[in-house]
């Protein structure tokens, strides 16, 4: 019993869950074909300004992003566009409410492709959504004004970033 109880110390504390991102968007980008593969994530809480629900926002990038920056931005300016100047390669932006359904969601593409969505074609299995820690996929495949289809396929894992109380959001 002793060697049992001597190995579990030496272990020490199980590690932290690891933060991973992975997914694609496959579309159109000013009438031409275009894809992003996104590969980094951090979330934050948040609030709604309507009804004050709590809700979680993660974002998801095409590049490493500077969690430490954001972070901090987030911690001074209690606005989420003060990190518009850490996002400036392709991201999405997904709320996740705490139900665990993803509500709305905003994807940029440099130089100018936006989507802002919000609608019944999203599919979203959120398999954990804490004050600590997000997990879920999300997806959105439809076609744009022109009639070419566009496909967004995310999946996601994180701790939620310490930037203290949830800060207000506009949706």
């Amino acid at each position: 019993m002793f060697f049992a109880v001597a190995f579990l110390v030496l272990q020490g504390p199980p590690a932290a869950a690891a933060d991973s991102a992975s997914g694609t968007f496959v579309g159109q980008s000013f009438g031409k074909p275009a894809s992003v593969t996104f590969k980094d994530v951090y979330a934050f809480r948040a609030e709604t300004r309507s009804n004050r629900e709590p809700a979680t926002v993660v974002i998801l990038s095409e590049s490493p992003l500077d969690k430490k920056a954001i972070t901090a931005a987030l911690k001074k300016a209690r606005d989420r566009e003060a990190i518009d100047k850490y996002l400036d390669k392709a991201f999405i932006r997904l709320k996740v409410e705490e139900d665990g359904k993803i509500t709305d969601y905003y994807f940029y593409m440099p130089p100018g492709t936006n989507l802002n969505v919000s609608s019944n074609k999203t599919k979203s299995d959120v398999k954990v959504n804490t004050a600590k820690r997000v997990e879920g996929r999300f997806s959105h495949e439809d076609t744009d004004s022109r009639g070419e289809l566009r496909k967004i396929d995310l999946r996601f894992a994180t701790d939620l970033a310490d930037i203290g109380p949830p800060i207000r959001i506009c949706c």
